[in-house]
């Protein structure tokens, strides 16, 4: 990736990863930054000393408290195609049948009539960890209770698609870190303060030499 190519901080090696850290370990401006951030994001360039930095949220996390986002979901996804080269005009009727009735779809149990109505299939997968969807599924999730459905979402390429909830399991607090992913932590934290010094050093001491 381009933070492999490009970075000239010590995570460079591993792709600019950090890891897991809060807002508060990181350089003030890189943190205001972060906190304003939710999964999936990715920021502006962000003046630092020596450079600039971009960031990228790739997840967030709550330590010692109940996360919504880990709860595992039970879901039944009904989808329904449409003909190679069927176009907008045609297709927007039958979507907004479809999306009406997924609205009122009455629980897990008429996602099969739903997808017959539409001429569609039925998936079922359990265990499903809200985290792990695209973020803007887990956003028209999070508020959701079970028997409802999603939105329709998809192309008319590869398929519209609604999620109906069958059931819903909370996710647990978060554990705190433990004692060896601290010290880790701290370890690569100060690494990563010699490096940027080293760095520093060697811009504020370089001598080019014309020829």
């Amino acid at each position: 990736g381009y933070a492999r190519q490009f970075s000239e901080a010590s995570t460079a090696a591993v792709g600019g990863d950090l890891g897991w850290v809060k807002p508060e370990q990181l350089p003030e401006a890189l943190g205001s930054v972060v906190r304003q951030m939710g999964p999936g994001q990715l920021s502006q360039p962000v003046p630092v000393q020596g450079g600039f930095s971009i960031l990228a949220v790739q997840d967030t996390r709550k330590i010692l408290t109940a996360d919504p986002r880990n709860a595992e979901l039970s879901l039944k996804q009904v989808s329904i195609g449409f003909p190679t080269g069927t176009t907008r005009g045609v297709a927007e009727p039958v979507l907004t049948r479809f999306a009406a009735a997924a609205q009122s779809v009455g629980g897990c149990g008429g996602a099969d009539k739903l997808a017959a109505d539409f001429k569609g299939e039925v998936v079922t997968s359990d265990g499903v960890k809200l985290r792990d969807l695209p973020p803007a599924l887990q956003q028209m999730m999070l508020p959701m209770q079970v028997g409802q459905a999603t939105r329709p979402f998809g192309s008319l390429e590869e398929g519209v698609r609604v999620l109906v909830i069958c059931g819903r399991d909370e996710g647990s607090a978060s554990e705190a870190p433990s004692t060896d992913q601290v010290f880790a932590q701290l370890t690569e934290e100060r690494v990563d303060r010699i490096a940027r010094r080293y760095l520093r050093d060697l811009r504020r001491d370089a001598v080019i030499d014309f020829r």
